[in-house]
């Protein structure tokens, strides 16, 4: 249990002074509900992100979000229903004992002595204010938000010149951290591909890049996904971006950009891919012909799909530039694929199971690269989209023995990359470093590019300037 849990003990007192200090029942539960609420959410917030309520949690406050999270965690959805209505009962009374019990001074001093212990930096209330930072942050011109963060002399769209370098395949794993390489009974194909080809282990996750839609947003951008505006499904009415990302670049080099996923629907990644350039490639393009699935594919069948599209792409003799999205190892415990049962022996939990499924689809996609002379003239990309959420099931317990960290794994040269092994990479440096991998030349400038100090600390520097970051993110949408 996460320490930050404890939080509970202090919201309980607030809420059980606060309520008693009202002489009518109405007032006292409506005040022990909407606190209430605040507590579960509180907790919530911790089992799935180990932190408290953020902006990552405020984003996925939406309703499409919030069906998607009921249909995959429907144990963890009953149990909030029932800690919900223990706490409103437990609460209220202890609030009528209290106020029989205790004299109003010592409540009043309890109260403050409570609202002080959770008053600290990164506590739960600077997160809330971090929340209205980002949201609360302004549009402004284009130029003006760039200077904000330093970002002189950016190259805007109409200015960008880029030449073609090798192919480029890109693969965000979904929720598939770094432990998953540890595991030797799971992961014997990417244990092999790490032995074989550049392998980056410093990278850790970055505020901004912590879900899925926020991970591609940062790797296609170079930016964090902190976004001003009071909406929960931000992008979602903007028509572009004036941020120039990978499909600008690649695109305006004369790539062919597709992007293939389970679902377009999922999370909202297809309207984010489209935004970039990218050819949504999903189920909906492929009806009947697939198992029906919870997200649309299989992992199974978006790598099929996947050798499909190269197959096509490969014939018009132009390069071309594939990301790729998996979905079936989504917390708390996957989604297994009934097929895969005569392929993977049976594991402990359902996770391991999926989690050994995707390992062995992976190994077969890029085997089938290597025959296929795909990869002598391409370059792929390997990694996480962010680390697994949630806590307390066996494969969190496993993966948390270890620190958690995102990688990136690769058949790009350190030369080529301009980065060697042993440094730490941040998500924000994921465009750069798949351009410089595939050798494409361009002017394009990403926000890594103006932070060049030595051993920089990038993560901090987010930390520090999400309100400027939101500004800037805010001011690059083009409304439809």
């Amino acid at each position: 249990m996460p320490l930050s849990t404890l939080i509970v003990l202090p919201l309980f007192i607030i809420t059980i002074v606060f309520a008693s200090l009202f002489k009518q029942t109405k007032w006292q539960m409506l005040t022990i509900t909407l606190l209430t609420i605040f507590i579960v959410m509180e907790l919530t917030s911790i089992y799935f992100s180990g932190g408290f309520i953020d902006y990552q949690f405020y984003v996925n406050l939406n309703i499409n979000d919030i069906i998607e999270g009921l249909f995959i965690f429907k144990l963890q959805a009953v149990l909030v229903i029932v800690v919900f209505f223990s706490l409103i009962f437990l609460l209220s009374k202890l609030a009528d004992l209290c106020k029989r019990k205790c004299h109003l001074v010592f409540r009043l001093l309890l109260a403050f002595v409570a609202i002080v212990s959770i008053s600290y930096n990164n506590g739960p209330f600077s997160r809330l204010y971090e929340i209205y930072q980002v949201t609360s942050a302004p549009r402004e011109p284009f130029e003006q938000a760039l200077q904000s963060l330093n970002m002189t002399h950016y190259t805007n769209k109409d200015q960008l010149v880029s030449h073609q370098g090798k192919n480029i395949i890109v693969l965000s794993l979904e929720s598939f951290e770094q432990g998953f390489l540890e595991f030797e009974d799971i992961t014997p194909n990417l244990q092999k591909l790490r032995q074989d080809y550049t392998f980056f282990a410093n990278m850790p996750m970055s505020p901004g890049s912590s879900w899925t839609t926020a991970s591609m947003y940062t790797y296609m951008t170079g930016m964090p996904f902190l976004i001003g505006g009071y909406t929960t499904s931000p992008l979602m009415r903007a028509d572009k971006t004036n941020l120039v990302s990978l499909g600008d670049i690649l695109n305006q080099a004369g790539y062919q950009t597709r992007y293939v996923m389970a679902s377009p629907d999922f999370a909202g990644i297809g309207h984010t891919a489209e935004l970039f350039g990218m050819q949504v490639i999903s189920e909906k393009n492929y009806v009947g012909q697939y198992p029906p699935a919870p997200f649309g594919l299989y992992d199974k069948d978006i790598f099929d799909v996947a050798q499909k599209q190269i197959t096509e792409m490969r014939k018009t003799k132009k390069p071309f530039a594939l990301f790729i999205s998996t979905v079936s190892t989504h917390a708390p415990n996957g989604f297994d694929d009934e097929r895969m049962k005569s392929v993977i022996s049976p594991k402990s939990d359902n996770m391991s199971f999926v989690a050994a499924s995707l390992d062995h689809n992976l190994g077969i996609f890029i085997q089938h690269l290597k025959e296929e002379g795909v990869l002598e003239d391409t370059v792929f990309y390997i990694f996480p989209d962010h680390l697994m959420m949630g806590a307390g099931t066996p494969t969190i317990n496993r993966l948390s023995e270890k620190e958690r960290k995102l990688y990136l794994l690769t058949n790009a040269h350190t030369q080529d990359l301009q980065k060697n092994t042993d440094q730490t990479i941040y998500q924000i440096d994921l465009p750069r470093l798949i351009l410089n991998g595939a050798q494409v030349k361009t002017n394009a400038k990403f926000l890594t590019d103006y932070l060049t100090e030595p051993n920089f600390d990038k993560k901090q520097f987010i930390e520090q300037n999400k309100s400027n970051i939101a500004t800037l993110n805010n001011s690059a949408q083009v409304f439809k």
